[in-house]
């Protein structure tokens, strides 16, 4: 592979993203807990012992799920997650691990720069030490590769995604990775008409029950003529650029 490899891989509602990049590696996210043995198979399997960063953008359960079997089984060079107390299992859980460790991660507050081989990372935590709703500490994640760009927003709602679009940096992506598994705020028409990406990724288990992803916002997806992949209906999702374009393999179809 010449480029960045990002890999979607979700249980359920999860979000556990793999990202690849000239022999280095790191994860967003860590799926639920139940996710935990697929997450490590999928390490094994492409021959990563270790993570230079794992990434955490907010500590719901079904993204910091697998990150205590992550800290208990892999290497990780830095872990980066928001700083305030879920106060579940999954959360006790790493918690735990991190102390096990003698890990500890580090709680941005200013936006931070990595790079993972030529690929550039940029944290963009919340501007706020609180918010009522967990998922507004989403931190949003940029990565740059050569020409193109994809933006991961976590499971951000409308007072995150409103702090986003106040930035006075605004630009477009190649590839988005929809908030929230595809539910609607009032944010969501400005946002998604702001990044405009080449492709929008929802990682989702749609029931009629859940009722996500909104149809609000596939019909606004829909009107901006960007295609969606759903991780719900095409699996595991893989997205390979070498700089310059971005190509999609699915698990169970071609895109």
């Amino acid at each position: 592979l010449s480029g960045a490899e990002l890999t979607e891989q979700l249980c359920r509602w999860a979000d556990c993203i793999l990202l690849e990049a000239e022999g280095r590696a790191a994860m967003i996210d860590a799926g639920n807990q139940g996710d935990a043995e697929e997450i490590l198979a999928l390490l094994s399997a492409k021959g990563i012992s270790s993570l230079d960063f794992l990434l955490l953008t907010h500590l719901d359960k079904d993204h910091i799920g697998g990150a205590d079997a992550l800290i208990e089984n892999v290497p990780i060079g830095t872990i980066y997650a928001p700083d305030y107390d879920k106060g579940n299992k999954q959360y006790d859980q790493y918690i735990a691990a991190l102390t096990a460790a003698g890990i500890e991660p580090v709680h941005p507050t200013e936006p931070v720069d990595l790079a993972l081989g030529q690929a550039q990372i940029t944290l963009l935590p919340g501007e706020q030490a609180a918010y009522e709703e967990s998922n507004d500490y989403s931190i949003f994640l940029e990565l740059l590769y050569g020409q193109t760009s994809f933006l991961f927003a976590g499971d951000a709602e409308e007072t995150r995604l409103a702090e986003y679009l106040a930035s006075p940096d605004l630009r477009r992506y190649d590839v988005l990775k929809v908030p929230h598994h595809g539910r609607a705020c009032a944010q969501s028409e400005a946002f998604f008409t702001s990044v405009s990406p080449q492709y929008a990724v929802i990682t989702c288990d749609y029931t009629e029950s859940a009722g996500a992803p909104h149809d609000e916002v596939a019909a606004r997806l829909e009107e901006l003529e960007i295609p969606v992949l759903r991780t719900d209906l095409s699996g595991v999702l893989t997205l390979h650029t070498d700089g310059r374009d971005v190509s999609v393999e699915t698990e169970r179809q071609a895109a």
